[in-house]
């Protein structure tokens, strides 16, 4: 969206709090704080519980994906550098998708297994 025509769209709005307006000043505002970040925990707590589960289902099923990558590395490295390979791997693919693990640390990552 260009400068110009998003001003023309934000010109459509009415400004609708004053300048000098400070949300940490209404209480309201701290009670629906305190209810998001209780929320927050929650949530968090589960994905850490799930996590858990997912981890002691992975060594007794492990995904097909997981088992093609651990036989193609057995195959040019052997066994135990497949493993600590594989299990790097995961980590970075569980921060990937789940932490947000940000691209530079994803290239480091890359970087310094093609060496």
């Amino acid at each position: 969206m260009e400068e110009v025509e998003f001003k023309r769209l934000l010109a459509l709005f009415p400004v609708v709090r004053s300048r000098d307006y400070n949300g940490e000043l209404e209480p309201s505002k701290e009670l629906a704080s305190h209810a998001a970040h209780d929320e927050v925990t929650e949530w968090k707590d589960a994905w850490n519980e799930m996590d858990k589960k997912d981890d002691v289902q992975d060594a007794e099923n492990e995904d097909p994906f997981w088992q093609k990558l651990r036989l193609a590395a057995e195959g040019k490295v052997g066994p135990a550098k497949a493993a600590r390979f594989c299990e790097a791997v995961k980590r970075t693919h569980k921060q990937l998708v789940y932490e947000e693990l940000t691209l530079d640390s994803a290239r480091k990552f890359l970087d310094g297994f093609q060496k």
